[in-house]
């Protein structure tokens, strides 16, 4: 399950269990990613090109 936060003027922060690569493979034809891991989570940010 992803969590998604939006805030004005900020990067979109995905969290997630799991990444899908086909998934990540999309998300990267629009937006340079950034991701991390953080305890027990992976956290994306999605920045738009």
């Amino acid at each position: 399950m992803a969590i998604i936060e939006v805030k004005p003027k900020d990067p979109v922060t995905l969290r997630a269990d799991v990444i899908d690569m086909g998934l990540l493979h999309l998300l990267e034809t629009r937006y340079v990613v950034i991701i991390e891991q953080r305890d027990n989570e992976i956290q994306m940010e999605l920045y738009k090109k």
